[in-house]
């Protein structure tokens, strides 16, 4: 394998939260769990934050990260994550050939979990999505009611496991980026699948919200 990129997107216009990929959480910037998540890998050649924040790059070149200069332009509310990553890949170069996006918003993802997910990388597979299962009854709005977006109510022992992306950690190779046009590049591919990692509950959390932020002091402080 050549080049394996880790890049952290952080901009600084978060809106629900404001300022959240530098809110402290347990005493630490959230930005700081991926980054040490990153420094500890032993398959990434190096990382990157991204990020248009002059704010947020001192504060994660006081961690170590190095930082790729975005675009304001590419710090929107309306620009995917896509589109991030593929401006990273055109300041790294061609010699990147793998591409890992670790979002701020995953801290309990730790360097086992980047390290195992880039493993899954085979000639028959390009992209690897972070997920965890997910037994819910998901129901849709179709004319402002109400309806099932499931076949048969069973009990959750007897459900067929269907899985959630967690926003945790998506692995891509950069051919993937020549050849879609989509969130992340995880369309599907002429030269290869994806592949699903599965994570834990508790190493998918994801933060939204206020109340993630304090649910998660409570596990950090569980150790």
């Amino acid at each position: 394998m050549g080049k394996c990129i880790a890049i952290i997107p952080a901009r600084g216009g978060s809106k629900g939260i404001p300022r959240k990929n530098i809110k402290l959480l347990n005493g630490k910037p959230l930005i700081y769990y991926s980054i040490k998540a990153a420094q500890q890998s032993k398959l990434l050649s190096s990382y990157f934050v991204s990020t248009e924040d002059e704010e947020i790059k001192d504060i994660a070149r006081t961690f170590g990260a190095p930082i790729i200069d975005r675009p304001i332009e590419l710090a929107g509310d309306s620009i995917s994550t896509f589109a991030v990553l593929q401006h990273a890949w055109e300041v790294l170069g061609e010699e990147t050939e793998v591409i890992v996006c670790l979002q701020p918003t995953s801290p309990l993802r730790k360097s086992k979990h980047i390290d195992e997910a880039v493993s899954l990388l085979s000639p028959e597979i390009n992209t690897v999505v972070g997920v965890c299962k997910d037994k819910r009854y998901c129901w849709e709005l179709k004319s402002e009611l109400g309806e099932p977006a499931f076949e048969d109510r069973k009990p959750r022992q007897k459900m067929s496991s269907k899985f959630a992306e967690n926003g945790s950690i998506y692995v891509c190779r950069t051919t993937v980026f020549k050849e879609n046009d989509d969130k992340l590049g995880m369309g599907i591919s002429s030269k290869g699948g994806i592949k699903l990692y599965e994570m834990s509950e508790k190493h998918s959390i994801e933060i939204d919200s206020l109340i993630d932020f304090k649910y998660l002091e409570l596990l950090l402080n569980e150790g």
